[in-house]
């Protein structure tokens, strides 16, 4: 299993606003996509700006489709509104 850990630094002002799109159309649009087994994200509590997204894949050939799915261009455009950066890492997980 492959876990992928999304640092998202949100625009000031825009943090409800982006959660709220995530709720609504991101996470419901990454839990649609194969080889999704979970999808959390939470805001910090410290930063507020800053949300962290966790989706578990079954495989790295998964999460590599999904890099040239249209579900991952509409992922985008969910996100990059409110982005100002952020980091990703992937864990193997045993």
């Amino acid at each position: 299993m492959l876990t992928e850990r999304s640092e998202l630094l949100i625009k000031e002002g825009a943090e409800s606003e982006f959660a709220a799109a995530m709720r609504d159309r991101g996470i419901p649009l990454l839990n649609a996509v194969p080889g999704v087994k979970s999808v959390k994200m939470g805001r910090g509590v410290e930063n507020p700006d800053k949300f962290i997204l966790l989706v578990e894949w079954e495989s790295m050939d998964a999460h590599t489709a999904f890099k040239t799915a249209p579900s991952n261009a509409a992922l985008r455009q969910v996100i990059s509104p409110y982005s100002r950066g952020g980091a990703m890492e992937h864990f193997e997980i045993t």
